[in-house]
């Protein structure tokens, strides 16, 4: 879904147009009032952009009062509505308006998802001389490879070669997939590519350096914590995509203990045993690392006390020292790193164990305790530091996690996702990811709540995307 919330501060240079995107603050058009355009795409033909979107004003989304809007910029900073996109749309529930541009037929291209009554969905198309409409229905039943099971929320796609694909979930088990629209985008060639994924939607498609992306997660029907966005990669639009890792879900519980400082006493993580297994702790590096070392500092006052029990020769319980697997992130699955030696020092109340391992360059590794070699439920961490030649990394350069089979994977924006924008800088094509702050709105008033706009996107040497991160506020400087 699609909402606005940022303001944008324009500076026009000699070649270039440098704008600022605030997540923070509702935008408003030239009529001071705040954009009501949502689950829909923001495009630019030519030197415009266009924001197409579905206005809800004040019903709870589920209604015929919905319709289809479409407001204008040529800064991303003042916006013009435009109007209705579709005057004469039949009755029913309207959702996620995409538009494209056909350079065969000269035309403008709109395509919907609408109910006639919730939830027989289906597919409408209409098309425009402007890409502000007003648009004329051309067919308000699109028949798709799966319209037997329903057809739910969609995107749409336009290749190089000016190959137009819809992505799209069906009603029933909400299974993804991708197929190729005829020449003129009016309709299908049934050609589907099969399914990618089930119980998912708000799929969103593009391409970058011969690499196909489509972006979709879980269920979210204007949820208020948001949905993730699992990056699924191809090198071909339609089909063979594989899934590599999800850039809008934290992989588990964020820690900031591991890396503050603290290395001794009572401010500690615990790695809980679960099902036999240990949790884990993940690190995330800000880019392409390299290491061959980590100290884990390990707290060992979690033994039980041994009180009253004069038969047991023994004070304390026995400190034992952990064993552990080390693995990389490599595209889509985790790499075992091959351990050289392990060491281990011990000073009060605390364990300095020494990892060593084959030189690894990387964006995100693994650290997973042995359960075999620990037989305690709980193992206690102060802290990790990383090494790569006896060198520290700096601990304001990674991000870690707690992972396990019982610890939850938040969104780390809290939207669902609604479009992966294009944008054209002076740094060459860059993407935005967009998603709808559902129930951000002070008011309580869906048509008013906000949207977030990420920083354009980073992506690894294999082609994966980094995680998303919460930023008030970002600059850039688009090609005037």
């Amino acid at each position: 879904m699609l909402i606005g919330v940022f303001i944008l501060n324009t500076t026009y240079l000699l070649h270039s147009q440098e704008i600022t995107i605030n997540n923070v603050l509702p935008r408003l058009d030239t009529n001071g009032n705040i954009i009501d355009a949502h689950d829909g795409r923001l495009i630019q033909f030519g030197d415009v952009f266009y924001w197409y979107g579905t206005s809800y004003g004040t019903t709870n989304g589920f209604t015929a009062k919905n319709h289809y809007v479409c407001y204008s910029s040529k800064d991303l900073k003042t916006w013009t509505k435009e109007g209705k996109l579709l005057p004469d749309q039949p009755e029913g529930v309207y959702y996620r308006p995409h538009v494209v541009y056909n350079e065969k037929t000269k035309r403008y291209i709109l395509w919907y998802n609408w109910y006639p009554k919730l939830w027989n969905g289906q597919f409408g198309v209409a098309t425009s001389k402007s890409p502000s409409g007003p648009f004329k229905i051309k067919n308000n039943d699109v028949k798709m490879f799966r319209s037997d099971i329903g057809l739910g929320d969609f995107g749409l796609f336009v290749d190089d070669d000016k190959t137009c694909y819809l992505s799209y979930n069906t009603i029933q088990n909400h299974q993804v997939s991708i197929e190729k629209l005829n020449d003129d985008y009016t309709g299908s060639t049934m050609e589907n590519g099969g399914i990618i994924a089930e119980h998912m939607e708000a799929g969103t498609q593009f391409k970058r350096n011969g690499n196909y992306y489509l972006l979709t997660d879980h269920t979210c029907c204007f949820c208020n914590y948001g949905s993730g966005a699992k990056v699924y990669i191809s090198d071909n639009p339609l089909n063979g995509y594989t899934l590599t890792t999800n850039i809008n879900r934290y992989p588990g519980k964020p820690t900031f203990l591991l890396n503050n400082t603290i290395d001794r006493g009572t401010t500690y993580e615990t790695l809980r045993k679960r099902h036999q297994k240990f949790d884990a702790v993940e690190i995330q590096f800000a880019g392409e690392t390299v290491l061959d070392e980590l100290t884990l500092h390990q707290f060992t006052g979690n033994r039980p006390e041994n009180c009253g029990d004069v038969s047991n020769p023994r004070v304390h319980p026995e400190i034992l020292t952990p064993g552990f697997l080390i693995y990389k992130w490599s595209y889509d699955t985790w790499e075992k790193i091959s351990i050289v030696n392990t060491t281990v020092k011990r000073t009060a109340l605390r364990q300095d164990i020494t990892v060593s391992f084959v030189q690894t360059r990387t964006s995100q590794i693994k650290i997973v305790p042995v359960a075999e070699s620990y037989h305690y439920e709980e193992l206690y961490l102060n802290g990790i530091e990383l090494l790569h030649n006896k060198q520290k990394m700096a601990l304001n350069d990674m991000r870690f996690y707690i992972t396990g089979e019982d610890i939850t994977q938040k969104p780390i924006i809290p939207a669902q996702q609604s479009y992966v924008t294009k944008l054209q800088t002076e740094d060459g094509e860059r993407f935005i990811w967009i998603g709808d702050l559902w129930g951000s709105a002070s008011d309580n008033i869906k048509g008013y709540d906000y949207q977030y706009w990420s920083d354009p996107l980073e992506f690894n040497e294999d082609g994966t995307i980094k995680p998303l991160q919460w930023k008030d506020s970002w600059s850039i400087e688009l090609k005037k």
